[in-house]
C-alpha cells in the first residue's frame, strides 16, 4: 500500500492516501505522520457506527527492530484489525529509516530518533484518530522503544511489550540445568552447559569492574536495575504494563514468574503473560493468534 501517488512527490504531514481499504467493516488508510512528513504508516479506524468513548485511547503498534510495519509474520496488521474492530483506532507506523519511512533531518542516535519519532506520530494521530491517550505496542526493540517513549510523554497510558529485557536468575539457572540433565545428552552436557554460562558471566562482570567494553551479543540489554526502575516509575505515575514473554528455554526466561524473581517489588504492579511454546517471533499462527487474543482482552480489561 502506498501513501502517495507516483508523481505528486511527498505528501503533507497527516495526509490520507485514496487506497484506503475497508477488511470486515474496518477501514484501513495508508498515512504520513510527523513534522516533515517524514514517517509512513497504515491508520486502522473502526467499523462506522461504532460508539466510541472519548477517552478510548489509540494504539501505535512500532516495528519489531528494522522490520517493516506489517510484523513480524503479518502480527502487527491482524493485531491492528482485531483491536480496531474493537473500537480502538490504530496505527502501525514505520519509524525514521525503517520501511518506507526516512529519517528526520536532525536524526541522532537511532534510539533516540526512535522515541522522537514516535512522539511526533502522537501529536499528527492527536488529530487524525481523536485519541488523547496512547497505548504502544513493541516487540524485542520496540519494546524497548515503547518503555522509553513512555518514559518521556505522558500521553501514554499504556504499554505491551512482548520479549523486553531478560536477566537470568538463579532459579532460572537450576530449572535449565535440570531441563538439559534429562535430555538424552545428560548430566555431563549440562553441567559444561553451567560452566560456560557462570564463566561468560564472570567475564563480564570482571570487565565491568576493570571499565573494560565487551563488544554486545546482538540486542543489548539496560542493567537490571535500570530496567526494574524504569518499570517502577512507569507503573508509579499509573502507566498500565503488559510484559509478554516468549519460550525462550535456556536461563535467561523459563518460568512464568521468571519477572518477578529478578524484581520482586514489581509484583502486582504490571502484568505479565507467558507463553513457553512460543518462539521469539511467534511464528506459529496459533501462538499468534493467543498473543492477539490476550493483548486485546489486557487492553479491554485494564485500560480505560
Amino acid at each position: 500500500m502506498s501513501a502517495t501517488h507516483e508523481g505528486q512527490g511527498r505528501a503533507p504531514a497527516a495526509s490520507i492516501a485514496r487506497d484506503a481499504r475497508d477488511i470486515g467493516g474496518v477501514r484501513e488508510e495508508a498515512i504520513r505522520l510527523g513534522p516533515e512528513g517524514q514517517l509512513v504508516g497504515v491508520a486502522s479506524y473502526p467499523p462506522e457506527g461504532t460508539q466510541l468513548s472519548e477517552r478510548r485511547p489509540g494504539v501505535i503498534v512500532l516495528n519489531a527492530g528494522v522490520l517493516h510495519r506489517v510484523g513480524p509474520h503479518r502480527l502487527h496488521v491482524s493485531l491492528t484489525r482485531r483491536l480496531a474492530a474493537g473500537g480502538y483506532p490504530c496505527a502501525r507506523i514505520d519509524l525514521g529509516g525503517i520501511g518506507d519511512s526516512t529519517a528526520t533531518s536532525d536524526a541522532i542516535t537511532f534510539h533516540e530518533s526512535a522515541v522522537n519519532d514516535t512522539r511526533a506520530a502522537m501529536t499528527t494521530l492527536d488529530r487524525m484518530l481523536g485519541a488523547r491517550r496512547y497505548v504502544i505496542f513493541g516487540v524485542c526493540a520496540g519494546a524497548d522503544n515503547a518503555i522509553a517513549t513512555a518514559i518521556a510523554d505522558e500521553r501514554v497510558a499504556a504499554i505491551v511489550i512482548v520479549d523486553p529485557a531478560v536477566y537470568g536468575t538463579p532459579r532460572a539457572l537450576l530449572r535449565e540445568l535440570s531441563r538439559r540433565a534429562a535430555s538424552p545428552e545428560g548430566i555431563v552436557k549440562a553441567l559444561r552447559w553451567g560452566a560456560r554460562v557462570t564463566r561468560n558471566r564472570l567475564r563480564r562482570e570482571v570487565a565491568r569492574l576493570r571499565r573494560v567494553d565487551i563488544p554486545a551479543e546482538g540486542r543489548e540489554y539496560p542493567p537490571p536495575r535500570v530496567f526494574g526502575d524504569q518499570l517502577a516509575r512507569l507503573a508509579g505515575r499509573g502507566v498500565r504494563v503488559l510484559a509478554i514473554y516468549s519460550g525462550i528455554h535456556d536461563e535467561r526466561y523459563n518460568h512464568e514468574d521468571q519477572l518477578f524473581e529478578s524484581f520482586p517489588a514489581l509484583r502486582g504492579r504490571i502484568d505479565r503473560v507467558y507463553f513457553p511454546d512460543a518462539n521469539h517471533t511467534f511464528t506459529q499462527l496459533d501462538d499468534q493468534a493467543a498473543l492477539i487474543e490476550a493483548t486485546a482482552r489486557w487492553i479491554t480489561g485494564q485500560v480505560r
